[in-house]
């Protein structure tokens, strides 16, 4: 629990305006089921939260990032219960909380077990612990809040959709702003006690509006057409479940009380949705559709489509009313090992044909991605070192999460579950001069989690079609700011390329980022698009590292655009490439599926081989504009 003297006044703070006001409503209304804040480092939101928690006079209960299990939900006490004979429970963090606001800071660093348990008691009101022998439960209720920078990590939807409210810190980039802040955090230094008294009276003023609203909110009536506006608001933002409807109303009854009203406006509704629907809005994967292709070129409309092949192309991967192919004069032979632009797209389309080999640098514009992978410890104990994905060990060392009885080897004692599992049975055993007597049950081990590193293997579409709008540059730069955070998380990888008619390793899995990045960067374009062959070559690659590592847990990130042109089989390309792509649901591999297929008239077909895959679908417009690839969703 925080003491609030001289703490920064909340009325001082300059700017953030939306996150002062989504504390005003957690703080006058907490039904409305917690605050989430998001922003990146040094944008005041735990100084914003401290300031209003002593304004307004409220406990702020802290749970720390390496608070254990016991701590926070409550634990045996062992004083007690050596003295009595009997257990003994010890209530925990959420006790501490009833009636007051518990605060995760870096709530998205928390483990995610812990997470969903306090969650869980939020929602309940009740704590009930029943672990070691104890049955326990005890009634609690506090206001959540919780901060988190995004660019550490985010939060599943689910657990997005446990908080009521979700507001974003942004940094203040005016060079005003930023001299007042200076000013006053120095004048805060300097003077703590003059610098609070100075803002005492706003201070008192707002304090007495946010009381006066508290008492108003119970006041508050919903008429039915607010109740019919909430649904309406909910039903446009594609939200699932009823849960944001109810919060919405809430929030926005805290809305009207501080406005000084006994009744809702419309208004009311509105500002609150602005806090409580985006976090829960299931985007829709949004086919980024670039500008309508540009007029026809005054070259005669007979200009090839494909330059590989005298077939032509199958019915599915030809944009509508393309020109028919026409094979150019020579030998059949001849044409077939003089690649040009196989797949160059339709005069209207592109207006001028690649050359043999087309090569495209680095798109520098992508080099800012980050790679954030939400991985849950795993059933498997795993060796090797990194910084991704935690999963238990059978090494004595990184962090002791739990206890579990012990086994036939005595190893990694964890003396504090010993000592609870003992400390009921003192006053029935002999104590032979010992101040605990123990016995061969009362023995508990230690589990711990550790970080390790993750296999990625890129399939990476080198076709024609790639290069004919100039995607490979792009591409290129999503990739080498995946391989920039593989390169930190201590990460292996490996890299397929697939053109012409066939696949290529060009990179066993590795740890060698550089490498990697250098064939990257020489890596060019031209011919057809194999996409069957890619998917063949990945499988094979995936099903040696499953027999080196039975429990190697691989992440297949394919880049394509789809416009499958060449079978291994002489069929359809298309039904070949999704027959395969069915296949990786059994690889034990995570899937990842970024479209780059930028056409006016787009086939769908990567997205088609990211379902049959049961991958994440990404489009690599949307890239570019987050600045943010965020490859899986949390797994066991």
């Amino acid at each position: 629990m925080m003491k609030y003297e001289y703490i920064y006044p909340f009325v001082a703070l300059v700017g953030q305006e939306d996150l002062k006001e989504a504390l005003a409503i957690a703080l006058t209304n907490p039904q409305v089921g917690g605050l989430l804040i998001s922003g990146t480092k040094a944008t005041g939101k735990s100084t914003a939260l401290r300031a209003a928690m002593a304004m307004s006079g409220r406990r702020l209960v802290e749970l720390p990032l390496s608070a254990t299990e016991d701590r926070v939900f409550g634990h045996i006490d062992i004083e007690k219960t050596l003295a009595d004979g009997a257990r003994v429970f010890a209530p925990g963090l959420l006790a501490d909380a009833d009636g007051a606001v518990l605060y995760v800071d870096e709530i998205n660093l928390l483990r995610r077990d812990l997470l969903a348990g306090v969650l869980q008691v939020h929602d309940v009101k009740e704590n009930r612990v029943e672990r070691e022998g104890v049955s326990y439960r005890h009634p609690t209720e506090f206001l959540l809040v919780g901060s988190m920078n995004p660019e550490e990590g985010t939060l599943s939807e689910a657990l997005l959709d446990r908080f009521g409210l979700f507001v974003q810190a942004e940094p203040l980039a005016e060079p005003a702003a930023r001299a007042e802040i200076a000013r006053r955090v120095l004048a805060y230094e300097r003077d703590r006690v003059g610098f609070v008294a100075a803002y005492a009276e706003a201070t008192e003023t707002l304090r007495r509006q946010w009381a006066e609203a508290r008492e108003r909110v119970a006041r508050i009536e919903l008429p039915e057409a607010m109740l019919t506006l909430a649904a309406t608001y909910s039903e446009k933002a594609g939200i699932a479940g009823h849960r944001g409807d109810i919060i919405l109303l809430e929030a926005a009854k805290a809305i009207a009380a501080l406005a000084g009203r006994t009744f809702l406006i419309p208004d009311d509704m509105e500002r609150a949705a602005y806090f409580v629907l985006p976090h829960r809005m299931r985007q829709p994967e949004r086919q980024s559709q670039p500008e309508p292709p540009p007029p026809p070129p005054e070259e005669s409309p007979e200009q090839s489509e494909s330059n590989d092949t005298d077939t032509p192309e199958p019915p599915q991967n030809t944009e509508p009313d393309a020109p028919a192919p026409e094979p150019p004069p020579g030998d059949a032979d001849d044409h077939e090992d003089t690649e040009t632009e196989d797949e160059q797209e339709p005069p209207e389309m592109s207006g001028a044909v690649l050359p043999p080999e087309a090569w495209e640098d680095i798109d520098k514009a992508f080099a800012a991605l980050q790679m954030q992978v939400r991985l849950q410890p795993d059933r498997f104990k795993r060796r090797g070192s990194g910084k991704r994905q935690r999963t238990k060990t059978d090494l004595r060392q990184g962090r002791y999460i739990r206890a579990v009885p012990m086994g036939r080897e005595v190893t990694d004692l964890a003396l504090d579950a010993t000592i609870r599992a003992a400390a009921p049975y003192q006053r029935m055993r002999q104590s032979k001069g010992l101040a605990i007597s123990l016995e061969r049950d009362d023995l508990r081990r230690k589990v711990r989690e550790k970080r390790t590193g993750s296999v990625f293997l890129f399939c990476v579409d080198a076709s024609g079609s790639m290069g004919a709008r100039h995607r490979m540059g792009a591409v290129k730069g999503a990739i080498y700011g995946l391989l920039q955070d593989a390169y930190q998380k201590r990460d292996r990888v490996g890299m397929i390329s697939f053109r012409r008619n066939s696949a290529e390793v060009l990179l066993p899995v590795t740890r060698s980022i550089d490498l990697a990045q250098k064939l990257l960067r020489d890596l060019s374009t031209g011919g057809k698009t194999p996409l069957a062959a890619g998917l063949e070559r990945s499988l094979a690659v995936l099903a040696q590292l499953r027999y080196q590592d039975p429990q190697v847990r691989p992440i297949f990130i394919l880049v394509t655009d789809g416009r499958a042109t060449a079978a291994l089989s002489g069929g359809n390309p298309v039904e070949e490439a999704l027959t395969l792509a069915a296949k990786f649901r059994h690889s034990g591999a995570t899937c990842v599926v970024i479209d780059t297929e930028t056409d006016f008239i787009s086939m769908q077909i990567a997205r088609k081989v990211a379902q049959a895959m049961g991958a994440t679908y990404h489009h690599i417009r949307t890239l570019t504009e987050a600045k943010v690839l965020q490859i899986m969703q949390e797994y066991h």
